[in-house]
């Protein structure tokens, strides 16, 4: 439970998969029955309030749902609903059949609502237009339930025709499935496909296509999408667009609509050369790695237009001499290293030998060498080994005497950068070093101007803030070196660590911020009594809890005003405070509640006389056992009070247990039984002695756990 008041707006909650799975199904059965049915039957009724429920606990989480529509797919938030589900599917193709976009449901909606709603989407409305379909929506005036509609119509950019806005993802979705399916003219799309984002497209793709799509289906896709005119297939920023597009896609497709790629920049491969000119020769590099990282089979056409493109021909440099030398990128080649790059001279170069052991390598069979033990290699190789490598050579430097102002200066820039990085990796222990650095700097008077305001800003709130915030997350994976540096901060981070507490939520960091408190000791007890007096009861309870721990008769004081607080959290915790201090103030308030009216209150006193083992308040539980009444709650209210007195184990109970035992409930049986197997699990922390005649009554039971619990009671006395 968070321990902070709700403020600000209101966060949108995670809707609940299985709830709405739930609301979902039970939509399409109620849209199903007022198809069939008349209003007024039984099954509309009934499937309608099911519906209604299930919407109502979804407005639980939120005050609106919406659900979008794509072709045969729901789709809330950015997920998309399992399409193999024929009911989400069979839900969806109703809305679309209306040309419905996006439909949302609203707090406050009502079941006639819901009915009209179904109605609607449930009749033969396939040749009315769109225009005509909203029409009638607007005239049901469902206040909770809005819905967007979407003409089909004009995505054929017929002369005459306009499109409507629409939202350019809808919109992108629709013309992705319109593509896959056939259902577009695709002769004057290509200008508005060109706008979709490269990642978003892969995106739809990877959601949509499969490895069972036809050649023709790919070829569309990417024809539409590269292709501007007749003269030019596509340019420099088209080939990168396509690059992108094509990264994005996932693995079982990103091969087909390479293939798809090659074929379509092969079928005019002049127009390709002249397009292909204009763009760098590492983008057609790039282009060419991914199709053989695929193993795409490239057209021979293509193949050789890419080879000329990218490879670097010999001719363009002949002129580049300089006394009968080749300058290639600053660098003089002599005509043997030239003659080298010609294949047929490569036998001149390389001998017969040379090659032989360079075969007898790609022969070698790696996986049967001993491995390597390279993790240690590693570990010293990594980034955080290396940041700490750096930053202890920064500090030597500092520590130097042979350094300027200047440097000095520089160097503790550096280390500011460096500290940051060790917040956010959790490297306490180098930043206690570099604190404790520049304190021996201080001592040393080096440049104390400078030394002086670097320690002000590591002892400022601000690096302190953030310090607990990179503890907070991640302070428990190295608890020791997370001490260690409080302990150096001392009384500086004891309030702010008290701060971070109170606004945590965490019930898990929580903890761990009041084991570094409690680990300060007496230091925290100021800062704890004063906190105290927060009006805010979670507040009080963790002061308490921290006080509790500290074992300290000096903060007895403190802690007794809160036993009767009105909130029970906190005076449970303030009694458990003073019982482990063994105060007797705390057994007296216990002893008082164990006769109040309250039952909760009872329940939580004979639980802290169980858990403190108080024998002054035996008698107290003994009257609590010997009360009238044997109904099934009097007896479940009897066992934790005999749990209690068995963790106490004071033999002047054992005349009231037998009783107990000897009784009977005819009309309780089974919660009877239950009482009477916790008493025989109490009677080991009982002397021997005292309960011996009820272990040999236990032997002969008819029940197998309290035959069990006399068995092994019996078997370790006697060995």
């Amino acid at each position: 439970m968070s321990n902070q008041a709700v403020t600000g707006e209101v966060e949108k909650i995670p809707i609940d998969a299985r709830l709405l799975s739930d609301a979902i199904i039970e939509l399409n059965i109620s849209r199903r029955n007022v198809a069939i049915y008349p209003k007024d039957h039984p099954s509309v009724d009934r499937s309608l309030s099911r519906a209604f429920d299930f919407m109502q606990r979804l407005f639980e989480l939120r005050p609106e749902i919406t659900l979008a529509v794509a072709k045969d797919t729901l789709i809330i938030d950015d997920y998309y609903l399992d399409k193999r589900n024929p009911v989400y599917r069979e839900f969806a193709l109703h809305l679309s059949k209306l040309n419905i976009v996006y439909v949302t449901f609203i707090t406050g909606l009502t079941k006639d609502e819901l009915y009209e709603f179904h109605r609607l989407i449930s009749e033969k409305i396939n040749d009315t237009s769109v225009e005509a379909v909203q029409g009638i929506f607007r005239e049901l005036n469902l206040i909770h339930i809005r819905a967007e509609f979407i003409n089909y119509g004009a995505f054929l950019f017929e002369e005459g025709k306009t499109q409507k806005e629409i939202p350019n993802d809808q919109l992108w979705e629709r013309y992705v499935y319109g593509l896959l399916e056939g259902t577009l003219n695709t002769d004057d799309i290509s200008d508005t496909m060109k706008e979709i984002p490269p990642e978003i497209l892969a995106r739809l793709l990877n959601r949509t296509a499969d490895q069972n799509m036809k050649e023709e289906t790919y070829d569309k896709v990417i024809t539409t999408y590269i292709r501007r005119s007749a003269e030019t297939v596509f340019s420099s920023n088209d080939l990168k667009r396509l690059l992108d597009f094509i990264n994005g896609l996932k693995p079982e497709i990103k091969k087909q609509f390479l293939s798809s790629t090659a074929r379509t920049l092969s079928t005019d491969i002049d127009s390709t050369y002249r397009a292909l000119k204009e763009v760098s020769v590492d983008e057609v590099i790039e282009l060419l790695g991914v199709m053989n990282e695929q193993t795409v089979a490239i057209p021979n056409s293509l193949k050789n237009l890419l080879d000329k493109l990218s490879g670097l021909s010999q001719n363009c440099i002949d002129n580049l001499t300089v006394d009968g030398n080749i300058l290639m990128d600053d660098i003089f080649l002599s005509p043997d290293i030239v003659n080298l790059f010609g294949e047929s001279n490569s036998k001149t170069f390389i001998s017969a030998k040379y090659q032989k052991d360079i075969q007898k390598l790609l022969d070698f069979n790696a996986s049967t060498a001993a491995a390597f033990p390279i993790r240690d290699v590693e570990k010293e190789y990594s980034d955080a080994i290396i940041e700490k490598n750096f930053n202890q050579i920064i500090l030597e430097l500092m520590v130097s005497e042979i350094i300027s102002e200047e440097e000095y200066t520089t160097f503790v820039a550096i280390v500011k950068e460096q500290m940051e990085q060790f917040l956010w990796t959790g490297q306490y222990k180098q930043i206690l070093k570099t604190l404790k650095v520049f304190e021996m700097l201080t001592e040393k008077g080096s440049f104390p101007d400078i030394t002086s305001e670097a320690i002000q800003y590591y002892y400022s709130s601000e690096f302190i803030s953030k310090l607990i915030e990179s503890l907070r997350v991640l302070g428990r994976q190295t608890r020791e070196e997370s001490w260690l540096l409080c302990e150096h901060y001392s009384d500086v981070i004891i309030s702010l660590l008290m701060d971070a507490l109170v606004q945590e939520d965490s019930q898990t960091v929580r903890k761990f911020l009041l084991g570094l408190l409690k680990q300060f000791g007496d230091k925290v007890i100021p800062e704890a009594a004063k906190r105290l007096g927060d009006s805010r009861w979670f507040v009080k309870r963790n002061m308490l809890y921290i006080l509790g721990e500290l074992n300290r008769e000096e903060v007895i004081p403190h802690i007794r005003c809160y036993c009767r607080h009105n909130n029970q959290k906190v005076s449970i915790e303030a009694i458990k405070c003073l019982l482990s201090f063994g105060d007797r103030y705390g057994v007296e308030v216990v002893k008082e509640f164990l006769h109040s009216e309250s039952e909760e209150l009872v329940m939580q006193a004979v639980a802290l006389s169980g858990a403190f083992r108080i024998k002054e308040v035996v008698t107290d539980l003994i009257q609590l056992l010997k009360k009238k009444g044997m109904s099934g709650a009097d007896l479940y209210e009897k066992i934790p009070v005999v749990k209690a007195l068995g963790d106490i184990g004071d033999a002047s109970a054992i005349n009231t247990l037998r009783d107990l035992l000897s009784s009977k409930s005819i009309f309780f049986k089974g919660m009877a039984e239950r009482l009477k197997e916790e008493i025989y699990r109490s009677l080991k922390n009982y002397p021997y002695e005292a309960v011996q005649d009820l272990v040999h009554e236990g032997l002969k039971s008819k029940n197998e756990y309290i035959r069990e619990e006399s068995l092994r009671l019996s078997k370790a006395i006697t060995g």
